[in-house]
């Protein structure tokens, strides 16, 4: 399960401005609040997880608060993956 971890973490270190040492101690913040990415980023990020570990998410996760948080995120994760 530390892949998800790993991946997770690696995604927002390719795909924003965030160094991997500033992501790590905040994975509790809020990404969008971090500026680390936007809307358009974070749809990339949604499609890059359901190619990555063959899962699809309803419009209806989305409303879920762990969402907005890389921790939380892994969580979800970790979850579907069972």
């Amino acid at each position: 399960m530390n892949n998800i971890n790993e991946w997770v973490i690696n995604w927002f270190v390719e795909n924003s401005d965030a160094e991997e040492e500033d992501i790590k101690p905040n994975i509790e913040n809020n990404y969008f609040e971090s500026g680390w990415i936007d809307s358009f980023e974070f749809m990339n990020l949604i499609s890059d997880i359901e190619d990555e570990f063959e899962i699809e998410f309803s419009n209806d996760e989305f409303q879920n608060r762990d969402f907005a948080t890389i921790n939380g995120l892994i969580k979800i994760l970790k979850g579907r993956m069972g």
